[in-house]
């Protein structure tokens, strides 16, 4: 009898026994299976969250001759400023954004993404914008790419509309399911548009290309070394050491509209033009290494810009200046000494 209940208890324990193991390699497969996700996580998903203040500001003066010239200065952290969110001598437009990227499965999850609508000059507050509750009763299979990445486009009316891009929620990748979402700045009334559908009628502010002047193609990239000729180097060669060296960034937005980068520290001492524009920044006392991004309307020409980030009475070098063959309307490298020479042998696309 007892080795009956001997025989027994054996049994029970060798069951226990198993089944603690099989516990046991259950919680380390569960364990490695946890360790992996959050190794994945850390790796390939990373959550934003963006919310800027109009405090974030450093310095903002418009034109006093065209109310539509604008000089702007932000925290170093918040450049993205100037390029998408504002329209020069009206709105700035300030994200509070929290959303989440699967840079592998290429999903994202986005849990907040507001605009406050400001007025540039002043920062009062105009309207607020909910760009996920507007998309998500609209087309609820999808989700906003980029969320941070909205640009203001102009309709040829003349309305005002944040641009944002659509695309499937589980795959980003699939091309079939994009589709365009354009926010009325004013009355928050939404289009959606598939590519190619009526978009032509709604055109990027910060459009591609150089505008419909073609001598303004002298400056991008510093084509012929123009900029380098007069003192300066290329902003996006010294983004870390602009505060050592000269800098000067020019590209075109499209509606006759130049926007110029450069570190206050090297601005002209003397230049009328300059000061009469704007007059509040010759008193401006920001740091040296901080940069000023001035918006300038009425399609300035090359010889225009140039002439108003210089001393008075500097002339115009072209010292150096060559125009590539690739660029050239022979095939040939050739030196030029004058817009006019620029004019002549450059090759528009």
């Amino acid at each position: 009898m007892k080795m009956k209940r001997l025989g027994r208890k054996t049994i029970i324990i060798f069951i226990l026994v198993i089944l603690l193991l099989c516990f046991m390699v259950a919680a380390v497969k569960w364990l490695i299976k946890f360790q992996r996700e959050a190794e994945y996580r850390r790796e390939n998903i990373k959550t934003n969250v963006i919310k800027d203040e109009y405090d974030d500001t450093l310095y903002i003066e418009t034109g006093t001759v065209n109310p539509v010239n604008t000089v702007i200065s932000t925290s170093k952290d918040k450049e993205f400023w100037y390029t998408t969110l504002i329209l020069p001598g009206q709105y700035i437009c300030l994200p509070d954004i929290e959303y989440t990227v699967d840079y592998v499965e290429h999903r994202y999850e986005i849990k907040k993404l507001n605009y406050k609508v400001c007025d540039l000059t002043t920062g009062r507050v105009l309207n607020t914008i909910d760009v996920k509750a507007i998309a998500e009763k609209l087309e609820p299979d999808k989700v906003i790419t980029d969320p941070n990445s909205g640009d203001i486009d102009i309709e040829t009316g003349g309305d005002k509309y944040f641009h944002f891009s659509l695309m499937n929620k589980k795959d980003i990748r699939d091309k079939t399911q994009w589709r365009q979402l354009y926010v009325n700045l004013d009355t928050e009334e939404a289009i959606i548009r598939l590519g190619g559908d009526g978009l032509d009628k709604i055109k990027s502010l910060s459009a591609d290309g150089i505008g419909d002047t073609n001598e303004y193609s002298a400056l991008l990239d510093d084509m012929i070394g123009l900029i380098q000729a007069n003192g300066f180097e290329p902003y996006d060669s010294l983004r870390d050491e602009y505060e050592k060296t000269p800098g000067l960034d020019v590209w075109y937005w499209g509606y006759g509209i130049v926007q110029i980068d450069i570190p206050k520290g090297y601005l002209p001492e003397r230049n009328e033009t300059l000061y009469a524009e704007f007059p509040g920044l010759a008193e401006y006392e920001g740091s040296d290494d901080e940069i000023l991004t001035f918006y300038i309307s009425g399609s300035p020409s090359s010889e225009e810009i140039l002439k108003m980030f210089m001393e008075d009475g500097q002339e115009i070098s072209f010292e150096g200046c060559v125009l590539p063959a690739n660029s050239s309307k022979d095939g040939q490298e050739h030196e030029i000494h004058s817009f006019e020479e620029y004019e002549q042998w450059y090759e528009y696309s």
